[in-house]
């Protein structure tokens, strides 16, 4: 047996032919969809990218205990497992993320990783001109960019060419898997111009959104959207380099395939560009998702159970035949396909120290905080954040009795280090405090798809608490968070 899973970062489900887009140019996804089941109703667990990565390889929530930051000590990973039983693990990525501090932990849990650089101003390739500071990405993704052209040498056909290696070296062997990971489409938008001359002549400079409020005419945003597409239609084409080789050696009949994103990204919608300010509207958390399996045989269907992230894990275990283990919170996603089964009547999602959402599929609901002092903390025994360690001021503040009220660390005592905007990084994923100004809302996704009317009712609001309640129980969340949300 054989799989190969392909993630991307940041790739927005609205912008694909298959999801209703009319002016993305992308026939490798449209094939894609033709060859395997198209999920509908596919969403996040925890964002941004690092907490989803977690939950891709320990299949359960990250954001009800932690920030950014690596794999656990007593964590499980699914790539890992594999390897125990007996099953080669591979990873290529451009993913920058993963050479920093705050994602070192992920890619050694892989048999074998093939890393390629110079992503989002990656500190990479060196240059003393014009430096001032550390952890500058602008300036270094100058200098990367540099680096980047012709084609050939741009950081995402370098990991396609990764990974169509892998296969054609062992395309003939069994029991592996194999993990493509892409940053595109991600920020900043650099592609060969080829791929922006499928949208405009014009010239389209504004290639890396902010995170924050924009006016959703703007010229920023104009150009930003078009140059998004114009990433979307080089991954589209690099999409059709792997389907190529699937074909090619007849792999459908022995391999299963997932395509996915680990969240997706505003453009204008709703005022914001980016991810992590605002709440979590559906661009971002209702995301792609694209499954065939060589069992079930369906392809070119489509699929409306409610299924998210933390179910990829003990999916890839399952197709193995490994059972998952215990500590995993999410399904198998194969039984899903093969007798239409209903996995979850809800689920939740959210960045950490944020608003706690949960949806049924067709309603959403966002609790928002109620307290903001002494309600929130990092539980972690590798304290790291995305660029750096917690710093003094953080570990000073820990608890010198570890909390150990946790069943999935396994025995470990953790740290208790108390969260907040004065202590954690100067970085958009720690906005501890930003969704206060939103409150509660409430939507209707099948008759307010753009989330653009919120609305009351009490007794379904009751009833999505209610539920919610009963999810962070049975993910052992911190007491201290039910305070936080008024959910006491």
């Amino acid at each position: 047996m054989r799989a190969i899973t392909i993630m991307y970062d940041s790739l927005n489900r609205l912008f694909l032919p298959c999801y209703g887009d009319v002016t993305s140019i992308m026939p490798n996804f449209e094939r894609l969809a033709q060859h395997t089941v198209v999920f509908d109703k596919f969403y996040v667990g925890s964002l941004p990218c690092i907490p989803a990565r977690r939950e891709l390889h320990t299949g359960r929530y990250n954001f009800l205990h932690r920030c950014w930051g690596p794999l656990e000590p007593f964590d499980d990973s699914a790539a890992a497992d594999l390897g125990q039983h007996g099953i080669y693990s591979h990873c290529v990525t451009d993913h920058a993320h993963y050479w920093q501090e705050g994602g070192s932990t992920y890619h050694t849990k892989f048999s074998s990783c093939e890393m390629i650089r110079g992503q989002e101003g990656d500190f990479w390739k060196g240059k003393v001109k014009g430096f001032q500071e550390n952890i500058d990405l602008h300036r270094q993704d100058k200098v990367n960019r540099e680096y980047m052209s012709p084609e050939e040498k741009h950081p995402h056909v370098k990991t396609c060419k990764a990974g169509l290696e892998f296969l054609g070296n062992n395309w003939k062997e069994d029991d592996w898997y194999l993990h493509i990971e892409y940053f595109d489409p991600h920020e900043p938008y650099f592609v060969p111009d080829q791929y922006k001359k499928l949208y405009t002549d014009q010239e389209t400079p504004f290639d890396w959104p902010f995170y924050g409020k924009t006016e959703e005419n703007s010229k920023e945003v104009s150009d930003a959207t078009v140059n998004y597409r114009a990433v979307l239609s080089m991954i589209d084409y690099y999409l059709g380099k792997i389907l190529d080789f699937m074909d090619e050696h007849d792999m459908w009949k022995d391999t299963m395939l997932i395509v996915n994103t680990d969240h997706g990204y505003m453009l204008g919608e709703h005022g914001y560009f980016g991810k992590n300010y605002m709440p979590c509207y559906e661009q971002i958390v209702h995301t792609p998702f694209f499954m065939w399996t060589p069992e079930t045989g369906r392809r070119g269907e489509r699929c409306s159970e409610l299924c998210q992230t933390i179910d990829i894990a003990p999916t890839i275990l399952d197709y193995f035949g490994i059972k998952p283990d215990p500590n995993m919170k999410g399904k198998s996603l194969l039984p899903v396909l093969a007798e239409n089964k209903k996995i979850h009547d809800y689920i939740l999602f959210g960045y950490f120290g944020k608003h706690v959402n949960i949806t049924n599929g067709r309603y959403v609901y966002m609790r928002c905080g109620r307290k903001t002092e002494g309600v929130l903390n990092n539980y972690t025994v590798v304290p790291l954040h995305m660029f750096e360690p917690f710093s003094t001021e953080e570990l000073v503040k820990t608890e010198r009795k570890l909390s150990e009220e946790f069943d999935f660390t396994k025995g470990v005592p953790v740290m208790k280090i108390p969260a907040s905007g004065d202590t954690s990084p100067d970085n958009s994923c720690y906005q501890y405090e930003e969704h206060l100004k939103y409150g509660d809302l409430l939507f209707d996704i099948e008759t307010d798809p753009e989330q653009k009317n919120p609305f009351r009712n009490v007794e379904l609001e009751m009833k999505m608490l209610k539920e919610m309640k009963r999810l962070l129980e049975d993910n052992c969340a911190p007491q201290e968070l039910y305070e936080r949300i008024g959910l006491n």
